[in-house]
């Protein structure tokens, strides 16, 4: 077994075990499988990875990375207790027997398993840094990074194609208050990065799991969405970039939030990045 392997199994066997039970999808079977290990989130705190005091939970992400080369980010965001309602863990045991791979990572949640990525030997938080020296008109969002055809969408053909509407469930703010509920209209994330021309490898398996979205917002805040949470054979979460409320204009005086990256699935409205200057596609 190899020995960075060897070393997260010692960790993971000292952490609390947690037994989950989940149907692993590929795009020609499904199997319903038994799984124990401890979770992602549990594991960066005991390895120093990340704190639990939540340093890093918009701008971060997690690389994991198998013996085979095969990597898969995830959002800081989608494995933190208080921000997300999924199941992520380091299994070390499937079906009442270790894994053949050794060490897999599962994640709930995706339509496919190809995040849930056996034989992990190395997992890292990265954070990622917001754009700079960005000069986009007011209302505007600069289109870059892993992208064939950058540039920018402006306010107004970002509300022509604002033909999604989504209303966001009650949420908690991070000082405990309640956000109630509100109806967006906008472009899904996903779209308006595939009406770019999303650059692909082709020699990489899945190659937009291992990619991550960076929104940048114009006081110089980023915040990050993992590609399996928006690619639609995956997650497929209805991430927006919202142009303006469902309901009508903000009421007067009151400046406007948007483009406001709107993420629904989120249990507090941590990555709801509002006045977006930027959003690029990188690789994890």
């Amino acid at each position: 077994m190899d020995e960075r392997t060897t070393a997260m199994l010692q960790v993971l066997r000292r952490l609390p075990a947690q037994t989950l039970t989940a149907t692993m999808r590929n795009p020609t079977s499904q199997a319903e499988r038994t799984f124990i290990g401890a979770r992602l989130f549990d594991y960066l705190a005991a390895a120093g990875l990340a704190r639990v005091g939540g340093e890093g939970l918009t701008d971060g992400y997690v690389l994991a990375t198998a013996s085979d080369g095969q990597r898969v980010a995830l959002a800081l965001a989608e494995l933190w207790p208080t921000m997300a309602d999924k199941s992520v863990l380091l299994a070390y045991e499937q079906d009442g027997a270790p894994p053949r791979d050794g060490v897999r990572l599962v994640v709930t949640g995706d339509h496919l398993s190809g995040r849930s990525l056996g034989g992990i030997v190395a997992i890292e938080v990265r954070r990622a840094a917001p754009a700079t020296s960005l000069e986009v008109p007011s209302g505007a969002v600069a289109l870059g990074g892993l992208l064939e055809r950058p540039g920018i969408v402006d306010a107004t053909a970002l509300g022509a194609r604002a033909t999604f509407e989504l209303q966001t469930p009650k949420l908690t703010g991070h000082g405990g208050e309640t956000v109630p509920p509100r109806r967006y209209r906008g472009a899904r994330l996903y779209e308006l990065l595939d009406d770019a021309g999303i650059r692909f490898d082709p020699a990489a398996h899945e190659d937009f799991l291992r990619k991550v979205v960076v929104a940048t917002t114009a006081d110089g805040r980023a915040v990050v969405v993992a590609g399996g949470e928006i690619e639609p054979r995956f997650m497929a979460s209805d991430v927006i970039v919202a142009s303006g409320p469902a309901d009508g204009s903000p009421p007067a005086g009151v400046p406007s939030d948007v483009p406001r990256l709107v993420v629904p699935h989120d249990l507090k409205p941590g990555r709801w990045a509002k006045q977006l200057v930027s959003i690029e596609l990188r690789e994890g």
